[in-house]
């Protein structure tokens, strides 16, 4: 089955709205013939959100948020619900990143509940599926906890929707990204799972990329794997002329499959 091809671009606490708004339009500009042709997901700054939704319409880039509180709770100072992203133009959300996991405490159950927060409010889930800082291989074992306990209670066809991001942590904010044999390996224990799990329809139509210090000079080896289907970038997804380089190279490996 062929899939769309799909880039990410996570902008993390970085981006005035004028440097966001800027990107928007200088990507849009170099990326005019190649948008038709892959769904590409920015993810801004909370502050961005609003106006970077009205610089998107009638385009085809396609708005994400980063994280949502794990409650619909509203008694929450300084979170954000699913029902507010998607109020603001969000279709996407981010979730399960290490770094949430790291500095604000998400678990597996977490990002479970917030699955079901993204799944309720019409958004759909981008989940950050790797192992942990201290793992020297693709670990199965890591991967398939993961998935087990974030996809609690999901049926096939919310998950067929779903974008997986294969991120190790130790991949995040180094030089380089995984190498190319350790990222095929773990996108590959993904799609499997959820083959086991969801059976060949959502296996197959279910897009799996890759992310962690991922660049332009990288890119086409990253995706020679059938299974990968694009990459998300976060240092190099913030320069509309770097990015677009990496989106180039998603279209050109996708559309030889």
């Amino acid at each position: 089955m062929k899939r769309r091809p799909f880039a990410l671009s996570n902008w993390k606490m970085s981006m005035t709205v004028t440097e966001s708004l800027a990107f928007v339009r200088d990507f849009q500009n170099l990326g005019k013939n190649l948008l038709s042709q892959i769904d590409v997901v920015i993810c801004p700054a909370y502050t961005s959100l609003w106006p970077v939704a009205q610089a998107l319409e009638g385009t085809d880039l396609q708005l994400g948020a980063q994280n949502i509180a794990p409650t619909a709770d509203l008694a929450r100072t300084g979170e954000i619900s699913a029902t507010l992203l998607a109020d603001v133009g969000c279709r996407w959300v981010m979730l399960g990143h290490w770094e949430i996991r790291r500095h604000l405490g998400d678990n597996d159950t977490t990002v479970n509940r917030k699955v079901h927060l993204v799944l309720e409010a019409g958004l759909t889930p981008i989940l950050l599926i790797g192992e942990g800082r201290n793992d020297d291989s693709p670990s199965q074992e890591a991967i398939e906890k993961h998935l087990a306990a974030v996809l609690d209670g999901c049926q096939a066809e919310q998950a067929a929707k779903m974008v997986f991001v294969y991120e190790p942590e130790g991949a995040i904010g180094v030089s380089t990204p995984a190498a190319q044999e350790w990222v095929a390996v773990g996108c590959s224990f993904i799609r499997n799972w959820l083959h086991e799990k969801y059976g060949v329809l959502v296996s197959n139509q279910v897009r799996i990329i890759y992310g962690g210090s991922v660049t332009p000079e990288h890119a086409a080896n990253l995706l020679t794997h059938p299974d990968i289907d694009g990459l998300g970038a976060t240092r190099r997804g913030r320069n509309p002329a770097t990015f677009i380089k990496i989106v180039e190279q998603v279209v050109k490996a996708k559309s030889r499959n």
